[in-house]
């Protein structure tokens, strides 16, 4: 299971932002730590850090272009469970890191950076699915009661009652209505679609899956705006055609990327894929147009 994620430059050890679960919420970033994973990375791209019931696994990415000025390089973690393989996320986190790349990273706002995080974190290195699995969910409850129990009276009870839900299979409840959900998308019933994933989002707060509750109480005001959703998204991608046509390449890029945003919030997979990696064409092709057409002025 995995708590979140962070970015900062190595140079001057700024943070650039950290998007971190309910349950890692209080986990604090140092200046101390940073220079230790700088120390740790400097023959090193990937490294692994062993805390007290915690792994940070982290990638050093060299900035491959100096346009607009960029950092040299900038450092990705994410937190782990010590149950967690960090093996299976060196993949994730370099793409991920290839999309940070992409922004402007000496301009962007902190509060940017992060909502812009969140989003590269949720399609990179824990997608929806991801913390959907049965398992998932009975591991993640099972390790919230491993701290309560050694709290108070009252979080003991909690834990006890949490252990209890697990054991009467509620967490499969959730499963159960998220697929109720889906299956109304499918036949265009977005009223049921939506009292679905409020109905999964109540079992999960039940089950203090409160990152998960979220998401399905988000879920479900997508559902209610689907259509005029699906109608603004043909519009942003049939304006990228048009824009690749005329070979306005950055303006086709922008639009793909906005249809691949809402492609992503209507959560139709295979389309968010297929403008998000057409807009990424799109922007390197740009950025290497752009270039020698500089170099020939």
């Amino acid at each position: 299971m995995t708590g979140g994620c962070f970015c900062y430059i190595v140079a001057d050890l700024k943070l650039l932002g950290q998007y971190f679960k309910e349950d890692y919420k209080d986990f604090e970033l140092t200046n101390n730590l940073f220079l230790r994973l700088n120390l740790d990375h400097e023959r090193n791209e990937f490294n692994l850090l062993k805390l007290k019931d915690l792994i940070i696994l982290t990638y050093s990415h060299e900035v491959s272009t100096k346009a607009h000025r960029k950092p040299p390089k900038f450092i990705l973690g994410i937190l782990l469970t010590e149950n967690e393989d960090p093996e299976k996320f060196r993949p994730a986190l370099k793409s991920a890191s290839n999309e940070i790349e992409a922004l402007d990273l000496l301009n962007i706002s902190r509060e940017e950076f992060e909502t812009k995080l969140k989003q590269i974190y949720e399609d990179h290195i824990e997608t929806l699915m991801d913390i959907l699995h049965p398992r998932e969910i009975k591991e993640r409850v099972i390790s919230r009661t491993k701290n309560l129990l050694e709290g108070s009276k009252q979080e003991r009870k909690i834990a006890q009652e949490l252990l209890e839900k697990i054991e009467d299979k509620l967490h499969e409840k959730i499963i159960t209505f998220y697929h109720a959900a889906e299956k109304a998308l499918k036949n265009k019933d977005y009223d049921k679609a939506a009292k679905n994933f409020l109905k999964a989002s109540e079992v999960a707060e039940e089950l203090l899956e409160k990152d998960l509750s979220k998401t399905f109480k988000e879920r479900a005001r997508i559902s209610q705006n689907v259509p005029s959703l699906s109608k603004q998204m043909e519009e942003f991608q049939m304006n990228a055609r048009n824009a690749l046509r005329n070979e306005k390449f950055h303006e086709s890029y922008r639009y793909y990327k906005k249809a691949s945003e809402l492609a992503k919030e209507l959560m139709l997979a295979e389309k968010e894929e297929e403008y998000r990696l057409k807009s990424k064409a799109l922007q390197d092709f740009y950025q290497v147009d752009e270039k020698f057409r500089k170099a020939k002025k």
